[in-house]
């Protein structure tokens, strides 16, 4: 942070109405800008357009290359060494709206820290008249954080989304945060560079999902990490995380181990930090293969062990078998059960007895007898009216009375009788053998 507030030296000590100039920059983004590929180019060309029209064009330079020192100035002299290092022709600048081909994010953040820290000499703004270099700097410095506010406004949740890993670069500046976009949409050889972002931070790399091959799952990591080397681009720091969590669910413990000890020193700053991603992967592999190499990749179980549940299964496989067998022998042997009615369930008698029909028929697969005395005339199961006998079949209604228990006095038995020593043993065998 400079050490004075710089939103209001614009109008106060700036050369021209640089308010005006903003909104005047601002008009023409009236929609949000989405990252679609069919409108980034119309989108550059319209923000270099309103940049150039506006005449903060300026600001986007940056410090292409530093000049050699004059044979005429003496850098051992005190004051023209100072002079010298406050000469603007000590740099020679480019500039991104004409030409981003020899740009580099390095150039850039040079060129903006190399204002900051002329700024920070300064406790009160700098005076434009005795001082006009410090105030251009204040005034570009102030562009370049007006114009990341300005991109921020314009673009929309998609387009944020994709820049969003470029936040820790362009540290609120518009100028490196500009490049950054055109790197990303224009300046870049390869097209599908932000797919190649999204299959190494969004895609689930697991090792599970590669059978635990750990040359396949570092394979599935080359392939767009080739396409960001290609576009000058280096993978961060989120990539590396999905890469170390990928695979420690790793089943071999030996690997997985490895995996976590390397992760730990990587996070602490040990020398795992300096490794490149390609560097990474190569690790990887070589400790899988020389774990695979040793036969401790997948565990080998006993032979023994693996005869006896060879053994179980055959065994539970004829047991089976045979179960099925005694099932449908026993089945077809048993005689067919009779559909007796079920206690709930009323059987429906024969129809009404006329004069002159027999008194024993069959109804519904069963045998009928009628008596003319039970209840006036009935069919039953049991007799017809030559065999009807009165009182008989309410006697099944009734109760037998209780019998009074009786006491029985158990018997006291007798004492044992005593038992010779000699006839010890054979008692205790005839005991033992009775229990057996």
């Amino acid at each position: 942070m400079l050490p004075f507030n710089t939103s209001a030296f614009s109008n106060t000590l700036g050369s021209s109405d640089r308010a005006a100039q903003r909104k005047a920059l601002v008009a023409p983004f009236k929609e949000d800008f989405d990252g679609k590929p069919d409108d980034v180019l119309q989108h550059i060309a319209l923000f270099n357009h309103r940049c150039e029209e506006t005449g903060v064009t300026q600001d986007f330079s940056y410090i292409e290359h530093e000049n050699p020192v004059p044979s005429t100035v003496d850098m051992t002299n005190r004051k023209e060494k100072a002079a010298w290092l406050a000469d603007p022709d000590r740099f020679s600048y480019g500039n991104i709206l004409i030409d981003s081909s020899s740009v580099t994010l390095e150039k850039l953040q040079a060129t903006r820290d190399k204002i900051r820290t002329s700024l920070q000499k300064f406790s009160t703004p700098p005076d434009p008249k005795t001082m006009p270099l410090a105030s251009q700097q204040l005034v570009s410095f102030q562009n370049r954080q007006w114009i990341y506010a300005l991109l921020q406004n314009v673009w929309g949740p998609t387009m944020k989304t994709i820049m969003l890993r470029y936040q820790e670069a362009h540290d609120k500046d518009g100028v490196l945060l500009w490049f950054c976009f055109l790197k990303h949409f224009a300046g870049t050889t390869v097209e599908n560079l932000i797919e190649a972002y999204s299959l190494l931070t969004e895609s689930k790399l697991q090792l599970s999902l590669f059978n635990d091959n750990v040359l396949d799952f570092t394979n599935a990591v080359r392939a767009p990490l080739r396409r960001l080397l290609k576009a000058n681009e280096q993978p961060g720091f989120q990539h590396f995380l999905h890469v170390y969590h990928g695979c420690m669910d790793a089943r071999n413990e030996e690997f997985r181990a490895f995996v976590i000890n390397l992760y730990a020193d990587y996070r602490a700053g040990g020398p795992a930090k300096n490794f490149s991603m390609l560097e990474l992967l190569d690790k990887l592999d070589n400790e899988y293969n020389r774990i695979n190499n040793l036969g401790r990749w997948t565990k080998k179980q006993d032979p023994q062990i693996l005869a006896l549940t060879a053994s179980l299964e055959s065994l539970h496989s004829k047991f089976s078998s045979l179960q099925g067998k005694y099932q449908a022998l026993v089945a077809a042997k048993l005689p067919p059960t009779p559909s007796n009615p079920t206690p709930n369930q009323k059987l429906t008698k024969p129809p009404a007895y006329k004069a002159g029909d027999p008194e024993v028929t069959e109804f519904e697969g069963r045998t009928w007898k009628y008596c003319a005395k039970c209840f006036g005339g009935t069919w039953n199961r049991t007799h017809v009216t030559s065999e009807h006998q009165p009182g008989k079949g309410r006697s099944k209604n009734r109760k037998t009375p209780p019998t009074a228990e009786i006491e029985t006095p158990i018997p006291t038995p007798p004492p044992p009788a005593p038992i010779s020593p000699e006839g010890n043993a054979a008692t205790t065998t005839d005991l033992t053998m009775d229990f057996l």
